[in-house]
């Protein structure tokens, strides 16, 4: 919901009304607008439950309600982005969390409203059953719902409940983390966070190492199929990649498998184990009662072939009648099991995953699937360009067309991490580390130079024309091998990433940027338009630059002893960027 004039006028009167008593920022009033409204209280009362300056640790408004057992923690912005909500998370998970509910984490600079809170909640402790994490802003909440990047941290901060345990010394008081709109009093019922598996105590085996615990024992493929039913791909999103084609073989192979147990009845259910590798997940917690086990927070960390199997199994024979008559011959079909009582989020669980998807090769770029700036880069592509960014490998293919649409996202092609790494390699001129892509993402300065935070504020359809000229690289280089001659043409084949850098300058130096942005920046579609331009780029502007710069003496001495390497060079690079400043005028630019 847009920001009126309606509630413009009343921020600025609330804002008059009381800034000679609260002092603050005008956007701090929205705070006092809110709880006043939600709760009826006057604003003379709201003295010391709303932050009027820093060092907030990630809440700037509290309120208890004693009749209700809640205790009310909030955020505030006078915005419409909800990405402004992506630093306050981390501060209440990082340290605000520590601050409010762990006595041994004081701080004597935290602001009034911080002492105020922890003095009252000591008081009132034992009437707590819900803690609520409430982050207002203006805009709309779906596409605060919808945004990785905040689903991330939101799941961190979850993951915080153990402290809130702790505090009150009790397990039943819960915690819930919802973006409201304006200032709309939005319910909405919440997402499960505990689900059942057929688990016994005593039929499992359980294990401990530096203080870290795991249950390994046989679960139904049918109870994990729920789970994935329940929460869709967000059970896969600690996984480093969703699940592959499902005409790769091991996913072929266990649909046939489930054929034969369910359909044809050649082989029994039990036996289903023996030929299965198994698969693990990670939990925050585990409680065992009678006839199962209670898992909360779940996650999956390998397996995700299985999972994604079972679910094409179960549509592509959805309403076959032996489907339905041996149901009791899916639900006894069982997987070895190993579940990690850990937080999802934490180092020791990403190892785990790594270490448990061996099967299947793991590449750098898939460790760096669930990085921070990888998921607000998604949101990004999605939010400005409205294109999908597959930073978990092939969970492009895991949507259909209908889901794409509405998600307002290109339903054509997606970015893929490996790329677009390249691409910002390219914008930078880095030539020689697109020839790298391991060490890029293993080593760490070189992975912060290439994803770097400041990307987040451009034009992400810069980013997306940079991106779409290596899927269609052809079309310039065989206009170059029409106009340069052979011997140069032989010689610039072997440098496919500098034509693609010096393209990229080319694309960001013209006055019509604008309109190419308009025209091509939304979407991965080759258009024959844009493949047109490229061409035209090329013969140009880049046949000149190339002819000048391999007339210099040290290249074109390498150039007659067929020594290459130099392509692939930033010294190259940046000979040609001087050579093309000289005869275009350009400079160099970035994002």
């Amino acid at each position: 919901m847009p920001i009126s004039n309606q509630d413009t006028k009343e921020l600025n009167q609330i804002y008059s009304d009381w800034n000679e008593t609260y002092g603050g920022q005008k956007q701090d009033y929205f705070a006092c607008i809110y709880l006043k409204n939600k709760f009826k209280i006057d604003i003379s009362e709201l003295s010391g439950r709303v932050a009027f300056g820093p060092n907030d640790y990630g809440i700037d408004a509290y309120h208890i309600d004693l009749t209700t057992k809640n205790l009310y923690l909030y955020q505030f912005k006078w915005s419409e982005d909800h990405n402004l909500f992506k630093e306050s998370l981390e501060r209440l998970t990082n340290d605000g969390m520590r601050l409010i509910f762990d006595d041994s984490f004081p701080d004597s600079s935290a602001n009034e409203m911080l002492n105020n809170l922890m003095a009252e909640l000591k008081e009132v402790k034992d009437g707590i059953k819900n803690v609520l994490v409430h982050y207002v802003f203006k805009g709309e909440r779906e596409k605060a719902e919808e945004s990785t990047g905040l689903a991330d941290r939101k799941e961190k901060l979850e993951n915080k409940r153990y402290l809130i345990e702790k505090y009150f010394g009790r397990n039943d008081v819960q915690l819930s983390v919802e973006f409201i709109s304006g200032s709309r009093i939005i319910t909405k019922h919440e997402p499960r966070l505990s689900y059942n598996l057929l688990l016994l105590r005593e039929n499992c085996v359980r294990t401990e190492a530096d203080g870290k615990t795991m249950y390994v024992g046989f679960v139904p493929i049918m109870d994990l199929f729920q789970i994935y039913k329940s929460l869709g791909q967000k059970f896969l999103d600690r996984n480093i990649r969703m699940g592959l084609s499902g005409e790769n073989s091991p996913n072929k192979n266990i649909r046939k498998a489930l054929a034969d147990i369910v359909l044809n009845e050649k082989t029994p259910p039990d036996l289903f184990s023996f030929n299965h590798n198994g698969v693990t997940l990670a939990a925050e917690h585990i409680d065992f009662n009678d006839t199962h086990a209670v898992i909360k927070v779940p996650r999956l960390l390998n397996g995700a072939q299985t999972i994604t199997s079972v679910a094409k199994f179960m549509e592509e024979y959805d309403g076959h009648p032996e489907l339905k008559t041996n149901k009791n011959l899916l639900d006894r079909i069982k997987v070895l099991a190993k579940i990690v009582i850990a937080d999802p989020h934490s180092e020791f669980v990403t190892n785990v995953t790594i270490c448990n998807n061996r099967q299947n090769p793991v590449e750098p770029w898939n460790l760096r699937a669930n990085d921070l700036i990888q998921c607000d880069l998604h949101d990004k592509f999605k939010e400005q360009a409205g294109v999908f960014y597959s930073r978990q490998e092939k969970s492009f293919n895991h949507y259909s067309y209908e889901e794409l649409e509405e998600m307002m996202v290109d339903t054509y092609r997606d970015i893929k991490i490996k790329p677009l790494a390249q691409t910002f390699l390219a914008i930078q001129g880095e030539i020689n580390r697109m020839y790298d892509l391991p060490q890029v993402f293993e080593n760490q300065k070189w992975y912060e130079d290439t994803f770097r935070r400041s990307y987040l504020d451009c034009d992400f359809r810069k980013i997306v024309i940079a991106y779409k000229i290596h899927l269609v690289s052809k079309d310039p280089m065989r206009r170059l091998e029409e106009r340069l001659s052979q011997k140069h043409y032989n010689v610039i084949s072997k440098g496919k990433h500098l034509v693609w850098s010096l393209i990229i300058q080319g694309i960001f130096n013209d006055p019509k940027l604008k309109d190419y942005l308009e025209d091509y920046g939304t979407n991965l579609v080759k258009e024959l338009s844009f493949r047109e331009y490229l061409k035209t780029l090329a013969s140009s502007k880049l046949v000149p630059i190339l002819k000048s710069a391999f007339a210099n003496e040290e290249y074109k001495a390498r150039i007659e002893k067929e020594k290459y390497d130099f392509l692939r060079t930033k010294d190259f690079f940046n000979h040609c960027k001087g050579i093309a400043e000289e005869l275009h005028g350009w400079t160099k630019k970035s994002l």
